[in-house]
Parts: structure tokens; C-alpha cells; sequence
């Protein structure tokens, strides 16, 4: 649909938000393109066109960019080949595989898609696995021969009889060869078929079916690569086949004996038919290939037809009893012809009929790359070496790209303003015309802007603004004032700088003070420089409201200091105490560990650890964000890239065996980084089973439950804090034909309150909620891997697997960094981030409120997903769990994702009728059924654990219950 809007042209598209559509769409778009004037950038791919992509999610953007490049080159491979044929008329007569390489060739230097200066044999050599990966397609859905458009057959002597077995059955001449030739094709389409010299059989081009791959008649061998032509257990395609050809007939024969005698025509020195090729292997036996020499391509027309089956819709050249040969299928094969390509509908018949095959360069633009490398990218892309760049947010702002006709989004954009900054990328110059594709994906805000698009490209952009008076965020400012001025005074005057924790805060070896003990001092009286630089930056209300005249704000910074002391040195302390009782017992090794965790928590850097303890303005410093470190990889992108990810998200995406696009490769996490001398730390934790209740402990931990008083059952699980990063594989891969599988397993649970919370009690016709609101709320975020099994953590080098893979002992594994063999211990872990946050809590007290989990959770989830959208705030920045008040009974926590809190729950208790109003409309008006959700209503990629109970109804009935908030909602209908 051709929607109106100022600037550039704009279409929406529906879809699913998958990869394969979107490359639809974007192919499209490209073809749609046209070249560029200027003679200088016809020489560049795509003769001077460009694509602009944007997804909001950076795995997204980066996983589209080699999918995308790698379809429409098989794309552009296929377009060669129909064209080489059709220019061969090999409709009347067939073409051999060196008849196919030699005019595909010819077909792909017409376009310009080989380097300027590689010979024809050169060439020759870079078709031929292109002609071989349609010969083995496993996309039979899209292939040039499953789209009907293309016949491949094995060369047959018109004078050879038929196999008078097979005649016996009561099948025709034309049958009887049919019969052969199709169960052959089925060890083609299996990939047991013979090489040309110059194609290598695990070329990357034939995944998922790298070879060699060989067939015999029984005995599969997967790991080998042997297949079996009988079946190894159960059935197979072949069985399957004859079975149905038999039933046909009328015929009560087995089939098992029929496939064998099959094998003989095919295999026997006797018979005539010499389609399979033989080879001895060692310890194998004698093997057999297909013989890629006898193939015969076609083109598909009234002289050369093939069928098509009526139900599963897959085509064949040959048809026996009009049994269709797909597994399992009772359809009946009918004469199949495409339609001329000027009435076609099919897409990918019309492409390769029809595309103009000019080459595509893609690569992705996210902020995975370093700085240096994405700069290089841009350039690259502004020159037009690289025509389609696939972009997150990081090409919104102070890009200029060029001169661009088109921009394809590939989800909605949060906002108007964010679709208004992507639209703009395109049409620039003067007098140019552009087109912006965008297409929905089945979540609740794009559906909404789908049926309202006016809303999108129309619609209000609020102008940005900070707020000054913050005083969250102004306190944090007035403590990094002063603590600079503290700093250089300690150095000036004591000839020392405090670089750590330890150094800050815990007494020196000589018995010295520790020097926070002398900020007091240093403020007593509060520095003239100090005081004018304060009433300098703050504004006068927030400066009123610290008591900036009155050194108010003194008082609290000793007291957080303090605070912060007590917490550090009283972990410090109890580490010295269980070393010291380790020792005593003989346990050196958990001695060992002990003391190394306590150099880890003395040595971390003193402006971080500051700010993590919402002294200073933590968004300042990056001190949760680790790398997953790919700067161990023989891969050259390994160090062109930076992988760095806020540790709450890394402690799911970057855990061991998660994998991740980037640069066009897919990297997978090997483990935890450790530095030698330092210790992870570690806790012991559990959760109750009955109200879900958290509680931990650095040593033993209690069995009851503090919450409900449920005494588990279980052992205590341990937890780590993975403060050094993560490790990626040496070895990247190419990604494949689907993203890779993100996972997010675990939960987030309080473990402190806030120290001073406001509270106030929200009146519903049918109950109350108690609301609290506050800063410095203390949080954990734990991952507990697949199915919550943990992760198994080698003690020595951190390699690390999911215990979903290896539920019972851990594999062996080589060294994480040095690659050496390993025989270090692992021990079950599972991996956490604690940190600091404004809290809201919400206690609705209702009556007959249910009393299961699940509905409870529904509610937080509709409340939470309601908030961000309601409020526009960003969803990756406000978080959602559940606290227990009772043995049955919770209350709702929201908490700001952003580091050391940014006023979001401050703006949802603000409003909070209107936000609980919008979460009833939200799970009110889904069309999923009650007893289930969607992603439309309270599914997100955050809660995947609790899809399964997730319930709108349960989330309908407990905001109904409200009946204040459903009569005020249809009041604001009216």
C-alpha cells in the first residue's frame, strides 16, 4: 500500500518480521533501483545502487546483512544459470554440467560479477560449485528444478531396455526408467553425488551437506557421511515411495525386496545403467556416488514437461502411476508448465526469469565494530564498494551516506521522530526522488502503527530536552565535584592517589587511615571553590533542595560513603574469616579461592566501583559493560570488532555457548575471562518454590525461606559474577539460513529496598495499592541457562557449556586462551549482575485477588509493556519482577534498567492510573486467547521462562477487578 507523506514516498508492508521475507522485500527493492548516472560508480556493485536498512535490534541488523548478501546471491547464481541454459536452447536439446559452467560463465562476466583480471579458467572454477549447489539444492521449495523451471535427469541410451522385473509389475517402458531415475534423484538431492576436480565437496556452498557423501546399500554411517539405500531403521524416502508405486499397481509385493533389486539394476557390472559411481574405502567397504557427468539439465517447455503434485506442490520430472515421491505425501502428480514469464505470479519463478543479476555488496553497521572499523564501513559505503548497509540506530544522527533512493525498515521504529530521522536518509539532494519501504512485524506497537500509519510518518515529535532539575541525577554531579576536589587535595597533600577500592576505603598496611575517612575533614568547613562551583552548575530549586547553604548534602554524602565502607570491608572481613577456616581445615585450594576473591574486590577501580555504588554518575563510566573477546581469534575480524555488552544483558547473550553475529561471521561464547591472581565472586542462593522468594549468602545458607517460611528441599545453587567478560571461540562460522536462537533464562530479584522510599496509597473501587517509590534499591539479575540447568565453569581456565548440552559431567575442552588440552575441574554455576536502581513497588491489595503465580506475573508483564508504550519510554530501559509479601501473595516491582536509576519509575508513579488504564485496553483488546498470550499482548524476548504460563485472562481479570479504572476507562471513551 502507497501511503502520502511529506518527503520521500513511503510503503508499508505487513509480514512476520522474518529474515526471509524481509530479503524479499529488500531484493525487490534493490532490482527496483535505478543505476547511477555518473560512468565513475557504474563501476562499483550494483552499477552505483545503494540500500539503506534499519532494524532497532543490532543482532538483528547485523544477522540481515549476510543473509541478505548470501540470498540474493543465490539468487543472482540461479538467474545465470536459467539464463545460460535458456541462451543454449537447452530446451531442445540437453546440456551437460561443462555445457552449463561454460555459458553460466559467459552469463556472470556479461554483469560484471568475477574481478576484472581473473582469467575464464579462473572463472570456470569459481562457477562450477555454483552449478554443483543446484544440482544438490535442499531448498526444493525455491530451486530452479522444485520450481519446475529447470529438468535434471541421468543420460540414458533411448536403445537400453527396460528392467523386466520392473515390467513384471505391470509398468510401462517410460515407467520403469522413471522409477530408476527418481529413486537416483534421491541420492542427488541427499548430496551423494561425484565432484568435478575443480569443486571441493565441503565447500561452504553446499551447506547443510558438505561431503563427500556416499551411499551403500545398508549400513548408515553418519558421522562417515555414509547414507544407506536401504532403510537403517523405520523408513526412509525410498521405501516410502515404492510402497505407494506398489499400492498403485494394485500389487501386495514387498517393497524392501523391490528397492533392493533396484540397487542391483543400478550397482550390477551386468546391467547397462552406469548412473552411480564405485569406490573402495578403508574400513567402509565399497561405496557408490552418483556421477555428476551424466547429468542432463533442461529447460522446462511444451518439449521437455515435468508434474507437479496436487497437495504438497512439489514438481518432478517424471511421473510413475502419478505417485508423488515426497515423503509420506498421497498426492497425485498432474503435467506442470510455467506460465510465460510475463503472466507469472510466483516470485522466484518471475526473478529468475527476469532479474537484472547486477552484483550486491552488503555489510552491517551496528556498534559492534570498533571505531576505526565502522568509520571504514561508512567510507566504503559512501564510495559505493559497499552498496546495502544493514544499520541499527548507529546511522539515525550526522550521517551523510550520499545520495540514496530508498530506505527499507525492517520493524517499526520506536517513534516518529526515530522514523522521520531513517526516512530522511533518503532523497536528500535536490530534485532526487526516494522511496522508504517499511514493514510491521507481529508485536503490539507495530501492529498499531500498521493500522495507523499517519501516526508514524504525521505524527507529534517531541522536541529533546533534558531535565536540570533532577536531583536523582544532580546529587550524583554534586558528588563528582566534589570527589575530584577531594582527589587532588589527597595527592597534594599526602603525595597519593587511591586508584582502588581497597586503596579508598580499607586501612593501609601500615596501619594508616583509610582516606575516606578524611572526606569529612576535607568538608568541614565545605571549600569556597566547592561551594561557588555548586552554585554554579546546579539550578536554584534542585540547589534549595540539597541544602547546598546549609551543607545538607554533606551529611548524605558521609553517610553513603559510610555505607559503602561497611558493605566493602564487611565482605572483605568475611572472606578472611572462611579462608582462615578453610586453612584450618586443610581446604587450600577453597582458601586459595577465597583470598583471590578478596583481592578482586580490593582492586576494582575506585571511579567504577563508585559509581556502581550511585556515589557518581555511573552513566559517566562504563563500568557494567564487558567485552566478549574475539581478539583470540585466527579470524582477522576477530579484531576489527567490539563486542561490549551491559553485564545484565551480557549474562544471557554472551553466556557460554550463546552465539551472535557479527562482521558476517557467527561467533560462539567458550566461557568467562579470568585474570590470573583475581577470583570471581560467588554466592550461594535459592529460590522458594512456592512464592519464589530469593535469598543468598557468601557461605552456607539457610534451607527456609525468608519470605514464607517454605523449607526447600533442594541444595543451594551457586552464582558468579562474570565482572571480566567472556570469551568467543576461535573459530567463527558463517551464519546460516536462520538467526541464531536467543535465549533468556533467568529472572530478577530485590535484594535491598530502597534506603528512603515515598509512599502513598492509590484508591481503587475495589481495593487499594500501596505504592512505594525510592532510589538506591539493590537488584539482582541471575541466568541460569536453558531449562535453568546452569552452566558447567572450569575452575582453572573459565570454558564454560550449558549443562542443557551436558546434563551429566562436563566435555573436555582445550585451554579458553591458550588452546592447549585443559583438565581443570568445573564446577555448576550459574551467572548474576547486583546492582543499584530506583524501585517502584506497587502492593494491590484486592478482594478474591488470585492466588497463582502465573496470573500475578501476567499482570506485571501488562503493567510493564504498558508503561514503555503509554510513556514512550525505551523497553530495554524499565525492567519488571515479582517480590513476594506472603506465603501466596506479590507484589509488583519496576525498576530502571538504566545504570544507578534515570527517573522512568519516578514518571510511571506519576502516572499510574493512566498506565494501569492502558495495560487493561492492552490485554483487554488482544486477539489471543485468554487462557494464553502473544506478542501482542504480554510476550517480550525477556520473559521467554514465562511464556508457557503467561495468561491475558488471568492479567484481564485482576485489572478488572478494579472497577474504579474500568469505569474511568469508559469515561475517557466518551
Amino acid at each position: 500500500m502507497l501511503c502520502g507523506a511529506r518527503g520521500p514516498a513511503t510503503v508499508r508492508v505487513f509480514d512476520t518480521g522474518a529474515d526471509a521475507s524481509g530479503a524479499v522485500i529488500a531484493t525487490s527493492l534493490y532490482q527496483s533501483l535505478p543505476a547511477s548516472p555518473s560512468p565513475d560508480e557504474q563501476q562499483f556493485p550494483g552499477e552505483g545502487r545503494k540500500l539503506l536498512s534499519f532494524s532497532d535490534s543490532r543482532q538483528a541488523a547485523a544477522f540481515f546483512a549476510p543473509y541478505f548478501e548470501d540470498s540474493y546471491r543465490k539468487l543472482q547464481r540461479r538467474r545465470f544459470i536459467s539464463q545460460a541454459l535458456l541462451d543454449a536452447g537447452a530446451g531442445r536439446e540437453a546440456a551437460t554440467f561443462d555445457d552449463v559452467v561454460f555459458a553460466t560463465r559467459r552469463a556472470a562476466d556479461s554483469m560484471r560479477s568475477f574481478p576484472r583480471r581473473m582469467t575464464a579458467q579462473q572463472q570456470s572454477r569459481d562457477v562450477g560449485p555454483w552449478v554443483m549447489s543446484e544440482v544438490v539444492a535442499s531448498d526444493d521449495r525455491q530451486s530452479l528444478e522444485g520450481l519446475g523451471l529447470i529438468s535434471l535427469t541421468m543420460d540414458r541410451d533411448p536403445s537400453w531396455p527396460a528392467p523386466a522385473p520392473l515390467l513384471a509389475l505391470g509398468l510401462t517402458d517410460a515407467e520403469s526408467w522413471g522409477l530408476l531415475q527418481e529413486l537416483t534423484r534421491s541420492l542427488r538431492q541427499q548430496g551423494a553425488i561425484t565432484m568435478p576436480p575443480d569443486v571441493d565437496a565441503r565447500d561452504e556452498i553446499f551447506i547443510p551437506r558438505l561431503g563427500p557423501i556416499y551411499v551403500r546399500l545398508a549400513g548408515p554411517e553418519a558421522v562417515r557421511k555414509v547414507l544407506s539405500w536401504m532403510p537403517g531403521r523405520g523408513t526412509n524416502r525410498r521405501i516410502d515411495y515404492i510402497r505407494r508405486v506398489l499400492t498403485a499397481l494394485g500389487r501386495t509385493d514387498d517393497p524392501a525386496a523391490l528397492l533392493r533389486g533396484t540397487w542391483k539394476v543400478l550397482t550390477s557390472q551386468n546391467t547397462q545403467v552406469d548412473w552411480l559411481k564405485t569406490s573402495a574405502q578403508q574400513n567402509l567397504g565399497v561405496l557408490h556416488q552418483v556421477d555428476h557427468e551424466l547429468l542432463r539439465f533442461r529447460w522446462v517447455d511444451d518439449s521437455c514437461p515435468v508434474f507437479k503434485c496436487s497437495i504438497c506442490r512439489r514438481v518432478t520430472s517424471f511421473s510413475v502411476r502419478g505417485v508423488c515421491p515426497a515423503l509420506g505425501c498421497e498426492g497425485e502428480l498432474r503435467p506442470f508448465s510455467p506460465s510465460p514469464k510475463e503472466q507469472e505470479r510466483n516470485h522466484y519463478r518471475t526473478l529468475y526469469q527476469t532479474m537484472l543479476p547486477v552484483p550486491l555488496s552488503a555489510q552491517e553497521h551496528t556498534a559492534q565494530w570498533t571505531n576505526v572499523e565502522a568509520a571504514d564501513v561508512q567510507h566504503k559505503f559512501v564510495r559505493g564498494e559497499i552498496n546495502a548497509l544493514s544499520c541499527s540506530t548507529t546511522f539515525e544522527l550526522g550521517v551523510d551516506v550520499g545520495e540514496l533512493q530508498a530506505v527499507l525498515m525492517r520493524n517499526m521504529p520506536p517513534s516518529t521522530a526515530n522514523y522521520v530521522q531513517r526516512a530522511g536518509r533518503a532523497g536528500r539532494r535536490s530534485g532526487a526522488a526516494a522511496l522508504v519501504v517499511t514493514y510491521a512485524n507481529r508485536r503490539s506497537h507495530d501492529l498499531s502503527r500498521f493500522a495507523e500509519p499517519e501516526l508514524m510518518m504525521a505524527g507529534v515529535v517531541r522536541t529533546p530536552y533534558v531535565s536540570l532539575e533532577n536531583e536523582r541525577v544532580d546529587r550524583r554531579h554534586v558528588h563528582s565535584i566534589v570527589m575530584a576536589a577531594f582527589f587532588r587535595w589527597y595527592l597534594e597533600n599526602y603525595q597519593r592517589i587511591a586508584r582502588t577500592a581497597g586503596d579508598f576505603f580499607l586501612p593501609g598496611h601500615a596501619g594508616e587511615d583509610a582516606p575516606v575517612s578524611l572526606v569529612r575533614g576535607f568538608l568541614s568547613p565545605v571549600p569556597e571553590s566547592i561551594a561557588r562551583s555548586l552554585q554554579r552548575v546546579l539550578p536554584e530549586s534542585v540547589a534549595r533542595q540539597l541544602g547546598v547553604s546549609t551543607g545538607d548534602w554533606v551529611d548524605v554524602l558521609i553517610h553513603l560513603l559510610e555505607s559503602v565502607r561497611s558493605e566493602l570491608v564487611g565482605d572483605v572481613e568475611a572472606l578472611r574469616e572462611l579462608q582462615g577456616q578453610a586453612a584450618a581445615t586443610q581446604k587450600y585450594m577453597l582458601a586459595e579461592r577465597y583470598k583471590q576473591v578478596g583481592r578482586t574486590l580490593e582492586l576494582r577501580d575506585l571511579l567504577g566501583f563508585l559509581a556502581t555504588r550511585n556515589v557518581l554518575p555511573k552513566y559517566g563510566f562504563p563500568v557494567d559493560s564487558v567485552e566478549l573477546r574475539t581478539t583470540y581469534s585466527g579470524s582477522r575480524m576477530g579484531g576489527k570488532l567490539d563486542l561490549t555488552r551491559d553485564l545484565s544483558q551480557a549474562i544471557h547473550e554472551y553466556a557460554p555457548d550463546a552465539t551472535l553475529v557479527a562482521g558476517g561471521m557467527l561467533w560462539t561464547s567458550r566461557g568467562i575471562y579470568r585474570l590470573p591472581g583475581r577470583e570471581l565472586e560467588e554466592f550461594e542462593y535459592r529460590v522458594c518454590g512456592r512464592c519464589g522468594g530469593f535469598w543468598h549468602s557468601i557461605a552456607s545458607l539457610e534451607p527456609q525461606c525468608p519470605h514464607c517460611g517454605e523449607a526447600s528441599t533442594q541444595p543451594p545453587r551457586k552464582l558468579t559474577i562474570p565482572e571480566f567478560g567472556f570469551v568467543a571461540d576461535p573459530h567463527p562460522t558463517r551464519p546460516g539460513s536462520r538467526p541464531p536462537r536467543r535465549s533468556w533464562s533467568g529472572a530478577t530479584y530485590v535484594l535491598k529496598e530502597p534506603e528512603e522510599a515515598r509512599t502513598r496509597q492509590l484508591l481503587l473501587s475495589s481495593g487499594t495499592c500501596d505504592v512505594r517509590v525510592g532510589p538506591r534499591g539493590r537488584l539482582v539479575a541471575v541466568a541460569d541457562g536453558p531449562g535453568g540447568t546452569g552452566f558447567w565453569i572450569c575452575d582453572w581456565c573459565g570454558h564454560g557449556t550449558s549443562r542443557a548440552l551436558h546434563p551429566q559431567k562436563p566435555p573436555a575442552h582445550g585451554h579458553l586462551i591458550k588452546g592447549t588440552p585443559c583438565v581443570g575441574p568445573a564446577r555448576t554455576l550459574d551467572l548474576a549482575h547486583s546492582f543499584e536502581t530506583d524501585l517502584l513497588f506497587l502492593d494491590f491489595k484486592l478482594p478474591n485477588a488470585s492466588d497463582v503465580q502465573a496470573h500475578w506475573k501476567s499482570l506485571l508483564y501488562a503493567v510493564l509493556e504498558a508503561a514503555c508504550d503509554e510513556l514512550e519510554i525505551a523497553r530495554d530501559d524499565l525492567g519488571a519482577s515479582l517480590s513476594p509479601t506472603g506465603p501466596m501473595s506479590w507484589e509488583i516491582v519496576l525498576f530502571d534498567s538504566v545504570p544507578g536509576g534515570a527517573g522512568h519509575v519516578l514518571h510511571v508513579e506519576q502516572h499510574l492510573e493512566r498506565v494501569l488504564l492502558s495495560a487493561l485496553r492492552r490485554v483487554s483488546e488482544c486477539e489471543c486467547g485468554p487462557e494464553t498470550s502473544c506478542y501482542g499482548c504480554l510476550r517480550s524476548y525477556g520473559n521467554q521462562r514465562d511464556h508457557d504460563g503467561l495468561s491475558r485472562g488471568g492479567a484481564v481479570a485482576l485489572l478488572e477487578s478494579m472497577v474504579g479504572l474500568r469505569c474511568a476507562a469508559r469515561r475517557e471513551g466518551q
